[in-house]
Formats: structure tokens, sequence, C-alpha cells
């Protein structure tokens, strides 16, 4: 088994109480993994601890085998070079155009002339059907939808084999949630990159195998496969919100 990321007994606090309480977590490559859980679960924070992004108080996160916390900071960087990120809102540069937004990775961590540029982000964008009459929009001149398509194909540009997702359908239509899932899966199965996305809602379109874990109360409570954890959540009236 072919683990490349491994989160052992975290713990986590932000401004009072414990957001994690001895969470363990383990990615197979290759994979897709949703984790289910509710407003204010700590999803989002969860995935900042598993990327670097933020340290836990006590426990590890390995990639690869590398501790994020002890690593050097080259092996970190080479780690980064590896990942994909789409955050909540898509949080797209503010004061940047849609486009130098898709094209900034490439432009800092790559020596490509701009043709190429031109060409990987036009790729990416179409992937996403990206209106490309945004080119030159701001964020704040284009909807929610839009940005979140926008923010996809970034995470995309470098061609990453970790890809963290936090709530990337969660707001749009089912047309946009299909082709979402559906560039997703096919470029999983592709690259057998690994995609680990958080969400409130009930993943749909993946037509992929993929596992899902159930957060709540600091801890992944339960997990398995889409079939598996749907009987497991019609026993859980709490969240019946999710088979619906």
């Amino acid at each position: 088994m072919d683990i490349v990321l491994e989160a052992r007994d975290l713990y986590f606090r932000f401004n009072g109480p414990e957001i994690f309480q001895g969470l363990n977590l383990r990615l197979c490559r290759g994979g897709i993994y949703i984790i289910l859980g509710a407003s204010g679960s700590g999803k989002s924070v969860l995935l900042r601890l598993l990327s670097g992004l933020l340290s836990p108080q006590k426990g590890s996160v390995e990639i690869e085998g590398i501790n994020l916390a002890t690593a050097s900071k080259e092996a970190l960087e080479a780690i980064r070079m590896k990942m994909g990120f789409v955050f909540q809102e898509a949080a797209l540069i503010s004061n940047m155009s849609i486009f130098d937004n898709v094209a900034l990775p490439l432009r800092y961590h790559t020596r490509i002339r701009e043709p190429e540029v031109l060409a990987r982000v036009s790729e990416k964008m179409a992937l996403f059907e990206v209106d490309r009459k945004c080119d030159r929009s701001i964020p704040a001149q284009i909807g929610l939808g839009m940005r979140k398509r926008a923010a996809l194909a970034r995470a995309l540009i470098l061609e990453p084999e970790l890809l963290f997702l936090d709530e990337p359908t969660v707001g749009l239509g089912m047309e946009a949630k299909d082709l979402i899932a559906r560039v997703l899966s096919n470029y999983q199965e592709r690259e057998r990159a690994t995609i680990l996305m958080v969400s409130s809602e009930w993943p749909s379109g993946l037509h992929t195998d993929y596992q899902i874990g159930l957060l709540d109360s600091g801890r992944i409570v339960a997990q398995g496969t889409a079939q598996e954890m749907r009987a497991e959540l019609e026993k859980m009236q709490k969240w019946d919100c999710w088979l619906k």
C-alpha cells in the first residue's frame, strides 16, 4: 500500500476549545478521499494542517514519509511543488486579473516563456469552461461559480500529484458540479493523482471509486466507500441532510 499522506494523533486548538482531538488519517496514492463535516467542524483548518499551512500542537503530518514539522526548507519546497490547493470561496488574488491568477504558479515556479504560459492557461481554463471574457476581470467582478472554476484551473496548472480542495462545488448548480466532478475524476485517473476534498455536501458526479470520512467532534468517526457510508449515515439520523 503506497501511503502518500498520513496524519497521526493530531491535536489543534485555535482561540478556544480544541478543534481536533487525536485525529488520524491515511491517504493512499491515486485515490479520491472526501471528508464530510458540518459547518464549524474544522474542515478548512484540517486541510491547512494536512498541507503544512498550519502546525498542530500535538501529533504529526507526513507527506511521502517526510514529517512537515521537521523537514528542511528545501524538502518542504519540493513537496509544495507537487501540491494544488483550492481554498473556500476560491481565494483568488483580489487585485490580479483572472488570467494572471491562473498563470501565477507557472510564472512563479517555472521559467517557461509567455506563449507556453498562454497555451497552458488556456488549456486549463477550457477544461473548467471558464468564460474567456473574464480574462482581464478581477475576481470581484465575476460570480462565485466562475471564480471557483478559475481557482480549480489554477490548482491544476502545475499538474500536481496531491490536490487539496475546500468546498469546491458548494453553492454551484448541478451542471457546474457535474463538470467539476468529471474533470477531477479524469485528472485523477490520468495522472494517478491523490485528491483530498472537504465538503458539507454529499459528493456527486465522481465516476471513480472514492473514500468518504465523517468528521465530527474532532475526529474521523466513520469512513468507507460511498456505498458503505450511505448505509452508515442511514443509521445516524443526525446527518439525514446528506442523504437527500
